[in-house]
C-alpha cells in the first residue's frame, strides 16, 4: 500500500472511531473499542491514549471488558526514551540520516509529523545544522500549543496534525545523501525537488488535519443539536409531530427509520431524530414557534444566528462527507460557528 493510501486509511479509521466514541450508545462505544484494538498498531499513540481515556469514563460492564486487551497492550508497550538537546545537536551536526533519526524520535514522542516535515524543510532550505536547538524548541512549542476553545470538548483532537507522514519523509531523505557534491548544479536541482516534496507533505498534512478535526467538531455539533431537538420538540410532542416538524422532513425521517428497521443486518432501531439529515435540523428549528422551546439557551436573535450558521455549515459538511479537503478559511468558519453554538448550549 502506498503512503498516501495508508494515510487515507488511517484518517478514515480515526474519524470512524472518533464518531463512535462521541455517541452515547453502548453499541457504538463497543464498536470503537473493537476498532481501536484491531488498528492500534497503525494509529498515533496520542490518539489511542485519548480514546482509551474516554472509554475508561464509562462504567458499563461490557465496555470495561472490551478495554482489557487495550490496557494490556498499553502496559506492555515499550516506553520511548526522551531525546536530549545534546542528542539533537549531535544529530544535526552529523550525517543527514542521523539527524533524521533524531527528528523521528521526537515525532514519535510528540506525534508531530507535520512539524517533522517543517523542520526538515527548514534544514534543507536554510542549511541549518541544529546547533541552535531551534528544531527542538519548535517541537516543544507545538506540543503545548492548543486551541483554547477546543479544550471544552474532550472528544475533539487537540493536535491539528495527527496523521503520520514519516514514511513519506523517510522515502525522500535518503535521496539527499546519494547526491554527488561535484555536480553542484544537479545537487541544487535535486534539493529544490526535495523541498517541493516536503512542501507537498506540509500542505497535505494541513488539509488532512482540517478535515479530521472538522469532522469531530461537526459530529459533536450535530449530535448536540439532535439531542436538544429530541428532548425539547419530538419527545414532548409525539402525538402531534406534524405540527412541529415540516411534513417533508417528517416523512423522510419515518421512511429512513422504516427502511433500517426492516434491514436484516441492521444492529437495531434508534430514536426518530437519528434519521434526520443535517439540513433537516435547521428546518425543524425554524418551524413555527419551535424557537420558544429554547428560550433558556438562545434569545430570538441568537436563534436566528443559529439558523444562519447551520445554513453556512451545510456546504462545509458536504465537503467533509465526500472527503474533499477543507480550506483554512472553511475550517476556521466551522471551528468558530461550532464552538459558538456548543459554547451556548453547554
Amino acid at each position: 500500500m502506498s503512503p498516501d493510501n495508508r494515510n487515507a486509511q488511517v484518517q478514515t479509521i480515526m474519524a470512524t472511531i472518533s464518531s463512535l466514541i462521541a455517541s452515547r450508545r453502548i453499541e457504538d462505544k463497543l464498536r470503537a473499542a473493537t476498532l481501536l484494538n484491531e488498528y492500534a498498531p497503525t494509529l498515533p499513540k496520542s490518539f489511542t491514549e485519548r480514546i482509551i481515556e474516554e472509554l475508561k469514563k464509562d462504567s458499563h460492564t461490557e465496555i470495561q471488558e472490551a478495554l482489557v486487551p487495550l490496557l494490556i497492550k498499553e502496559e506492555n508497550s515499550p516506553l520511548l526514551q526522551e531525546v536530549t538537546n545534546a542528542e539533537i545537536v549531535a544529530g544535526y551536526s552529523g550525517l543527514i540520516e542521523t539527524a533524521l533519526q533524531k527528528v523521528i524520535d521526537i515525532a514519535q514522542m510528540f506525534d508531530l509529523s507535520h512539524m517533522t516535515a517543517r523542520a526538515l524543510r527548514q534544514h534543507f532550505s536554510e542549511g541549518k545544522n541544529g546547533s541552535d536547538n531551534g528544531v527542538y524548541s519548535d517541537f516543544l512549542k507545538q506540543k503545548t500549543k492548543v486551541s483554547p476553545e477546543l479544550t471544552f470538548f474532550p472528544q475533539v483532537s487537540l493536535k491539528l496534525s495527527p496523521i503520520n507522514a514519516l514514511s513519506e519523509v523517510i522515502r525522500i531523505i535518503p535521496e539527499l545523501s546519494k547526491k554527488n557534491d561535484t555536480n553542484h548544479v544537479q545537487v541544487l536541482a535535486d534539493k529544490k525537488n526535495i523541498e517541493k516534496e516536503l512542501d507537498e507533505i506540509i500542505g497535505t498534512e494541513q488539509e488532512i488535519s482540517f478535515n479530521i478535526v472538522g469532522y469531530e467538531l461537526l459530529y459533536t455539533l450535530e449530535r448536540m443539536m439532535r439531542d436538544l431537538i429530541h428532548q425539547r420538540i419530538i419527545k414532548p410532542n409525539m402525538e402531534n409531530l406534524q405540527t412541529k416538524i415540516p411534513p417533508d422532513v417528517l416523512e423522510g425521517m419515518k421512511k429512513r427509520k422504516s427502511v433500517e428497521e426492516n434491514n436484516p443486518i441492521s444492529s437495531g432501531t434508534y430514536e426518530l431524530v437519528e434519521y434526520c439529515d443535517f439540513t433537516d435540523l435547521k428546518k425543524i428549528l425554524e418551524k413555527g414557534r419551535n424557537h420558544e422551546f429554547f428560550t433558556d439557551i438562545f434569545s430570538f436573535d441568537e436563534m436566528k444566528a443559529v439558523y444562519s450558521k447551520l445554513g453556512e455549515l451545510d456546504p462545509i459538511r458536504k465537503k467533509i462527507a465526500h472527503s474533499r479537503p477543507l480550506t483554512r478559511k472553511e475550517f476556521e468558519r466551522l471551528r468558530m460557528y461550532a464552538t459558538d453554538i456548543l459554547g451556548q448550549i453547554k
